[in-house]
Parts: C-alpha cells; structure tokens; sequence
C-alpha cells in the first residue's frame, strides 16, 4: 500500500486529492522567525517589505527564496533570524512557552522549534534541548551559538536511560517526534520513494514510547505538545489513542477551529496543518495536559565565590545574576541553574571560554553572540570583510582581546597583539570571498 492510499482509510477522499495535488505541484515555502535581541520587525520590514507575515506566529515572516537569500547573508550567520517551515513553528506556537518557565524539547535536532521557544520565552527561564544522535545534536549547539541564546542547555541523551532521573521536573514538554516525514516530500521528493508502512508502524511504537517518558518527566499541570511532520494516522491518532489507553489521566487539549486547520474525526481536539490549508508544508499538533496543580519553578542560580579570578570577567560582561558555572572545564552562564548531573551536555547555556592552561583562557564566540552591540568596537567594511573571510588586518588597540561589530551587529572576538587583529572568528562560518555590496545586509547601509 503507499501513502496516498493509506491515506484513504482515514480522511476524506476530496481532502487527499487536494493535497496530493498541492505536493506534487505547489511551490515549496520558506519562513523564518526573528530574533528581537538582534533584530526589530520594524527594521526588518523596512529593508525587506515583500515578505509576508506569518497567520499566528508573531515575528515571523515567510518570503521568496529566489528574492531574498536569507540564508547566504551575515544576518544569519549574526542570529538575526532562524529558518523554519511555517507549520513547524505551530506546535510552539500552541505550546505557548513563557519567560520562566522549565521546558524540554526531546527531539530537538536541528534546533529550529527549540530556538522558537526561546524566543518566546524570551531568553529567560530553563530550556533543555535534547537530541539522542551527538552529531545531530552537535549541530544544534551550533544553532544556539550562532543565535546567542542564553538559557538553552544542548543535551545528547537517549531517554530511556534519563528519565527517570527527571520525574515531575518540567512545566511544557516539546515531543517532535521520530516519523516517516511525509509532509518533507515535496522539499525532498526522494523521501517519498523511501515511505513503507513498516517503517510508520516502527516510528509508532517508539512515539507512544516517547510520549510515555515525558509524561513521566511533566509536572503535575503541565503540557506536553506533540508533533510529527506525518500524515498518517498510525503516527498521529494512533500514538495519540495508544498513549491515552495507558495514561487514562491524561488529558487531549482542544486546539482551535480555523479554516487552515483539519481535525482528524478520531482525535477532533488535534490538527493537522495541510499545505494546500496552511501555508506550510505540513504538520500534526497534539496538546496533552497532565491534571495537577502547576507549581513555578524555583529559581537557582549559582554565584562565584567573591575571591574568583573570573568576577572580574562577570563584571565586565554584564553576567552578574546569572549562573555561571564550570563544566568539563569549559565555563558557561545560564539564566538559572538547571541539574544536569544525569545528562550528556553540549552546551549549558552561554559558553563563556575555554580553559588552555591555569592562567589562560580563550573567550568563546557564543559570548559575542550573545552580547548586545553596546560590549563591541565597530569597524569598516574592509575590515568586516578580512574578518569574515577569516583574515588578519590591523587594528590600533590595547592587546586584548576584544569584540567587534558590523552595523550594529557582533560578529565575534579578535585578539590584538602588536597592532594586528588576530581572527577568531569561527571557521564554519568563515565566507573566503565575502563583499558587503554583495550580500542583501548591505541594505542596513542605504
């Protein structure tokens, strides 16, 4: 059986004809979600007005690849903005994080929905992203660097061996979870190709297995939202009512009624985001509540001693409040503490630097991302370009370290030494033929 029958058996017949049609012929969408640390919609709009507002999501936009090549520009290797389909910013859109709040996303990888709660949490609070592969995971952690995030914690673990050191830890739980990505077949027409029933039923018992585990790790009012970029029903419905007949507490939240919206008859609270309804390219969302009474997370922080040799840096940096803290020898700074005794971490939040011996130590690029304008020095667009390029050039300064900025916006560390900018810029990020004429940020200027 393929996916367009299968189909058959649970939605209409006009429903799958019009989005088969809409996959096989509709143009792929593009969206991306801004970062207000970097990046006002009001400015945003005023350099880049043929872009579209998202329906809910607010300071997101979608916009013509062909017309604006956000992907390619320093904007976005700054953190002004993540990429993300339109219909996968929904479920943490439904979720609804808020500043302060303790929130686990367990199947993070790449980091776009991650990075969407953060924004709506506003930087503050505790999020935990997870991801059980370490290179995917290693990729988020990029993510949350180039994005200067401040309260995400980068996890690889696999979470049948950590749950059950986190019981009743979390306020909202992000499940994106592990499926046959039928809603990607129109960005990669060779997943199509790759759809078999056997793998929807094995994505299915590990979904309910899934959603099990964080159960366990909700607090008592807490929320789960569950995802998948499926279509089918083993991987929605079906997880959803396997689930439901183990946890009988647990509770399906209505979500609401919109014409860009189809409620499936078994499961009338959930919704799947169809592209030829919404303009995305696919999604199903699922609210569960875990009845109780939602207490508020305790805010821990973890001070340095008042004799560490690194209050000095605190200070400088405007970190004081924070929890700074040394991990692997690696120091970072969280908006507030989070255990992490039982998990494999990445990244705890910003990472400050990087112990090379007792006395010396080398600034990390996540601090200059995560630091606003006001800790820089900016230079020219001669200069931006040697540093982006990943050159040397030189700089009449104190030697120090030091960071610098391109029209309002860090683009990383240099270490000065005898009137010559030393390059630290990262080498993933490093463009060789670089000109500010050439990329759409040059707009900033005019």
């Amino acid at each position: 059986m393929d996916l367009w029958t299968s189909l058959l058996n649970h939605l209409p017949e006009a429903e799958v004809s019009a989005l088969r049609k809409e996959v096989e012929e509709g143009e792929v969408t593009h969206c991306l979600i801004l970062n207000p640390k970097k990046l006002s919609e009001n400015e945003f709009v005023s350099h880049f007005p043929n872009v579209t507002p998202h329906p809910f999501v607010p300071g997101a936009y979608s916009y013509k690849k062909e017309e604006y090549g956000f992907g390619k520009s320093i904007l976005y290797d700054c953190g002004c903005y993540s990429i993300e389909d339109a219909a996968a910013m929904m479920p943490v859109y439904f979720l609804n994080p808020k500043a302060g709040e303790t929130i686990y996303d367990m199947c993070a990888a790449p980091g776009g929905k991650s990075l969407a709660c953060s924004i709506f949490m506003n930087d503050e609070g505790s999020l935990i992203a997870n991801d059980v592969s370490f290179p995917r995971a290693h990729d988020l952690s990029q993510n949350v660097e180039r994005m200067g995030r401040g309260n995400m914690v980068v996890t690889s673990n696999d979470v049948s061996f950590t749950h059950e050191s986190y019981p009743n830890v979390f306020d909202k739980i992000l499940v994106d979870a592990p499926c046959s990505g039928s809603a990607m077949f129109r960005k990669n027409p060779a997943v199509l190709d790759d759809w078999t029933e056997r793998k929807v039923l094995a994505n299915h018992a590990k979904q309910v297995q899934l959603l099990h585990y964080a159960y366990e790790m909700l607090k008592p009012g807490g929320t789960i939202v569950y995802s998948t970029c499926s279509f089918s029903y083993e991987e929605n419905e079906g997880t959803l009512l396997e689930f439901k007949r183990t946890h009988r507490d647990a509770e399906f939240v209505p979500l609401p009624e919109n014409d860009m919206f189809y409620h499936p008859s078994d499961v009338k609270e959930a919704v799947y985001l169809f592209p030829h309804r919404f303009p995305g390219e696919g999604q199903f969302v699922a609210l569960i509540h875990k009845p109780g009474e939602l207490l508020a997370s305790e805010r821990k922080v973890i001070p340095l001693p008042p004799y560490s040799k690194y209050r000095q840096f605190i200070t400088d940096y405007g970190l004081e409040g924070r929890s700074n803290e040394f991990h692997r020898d690696k120091f970072y700074s969280l908006e507030r503490n989070f255990d992490v005794s039982h998990m494999n971490i990445l990244r705890y939040g910003v990472k400050l630097l990087e112990m090379r011996s007792s006395n010396i130590y080398i600034p990390d690029h996540h601090l200059a991302a995560y630091l606003g304008s006001e800790y820089s020095i900016p230079v020219s667009d001669e200069e931006a370009a040697a540093y982006i390029q990943g050159l040397t050039f030189p700089m009449n300064r104190m030697d120090n370290f030091m960071i610098i900025s391109y029209m309002g916006l860090n683009l990383g560390f240099v270490k000065v030494a005898k009137g010559i900018a030393k390059n630290h810029y990262p080498k993933g990020l490093r463009r060789p033929n670089w000109k500010p004429e050439l990329d759409i940020a040059y707009r900033f200027r005019s």
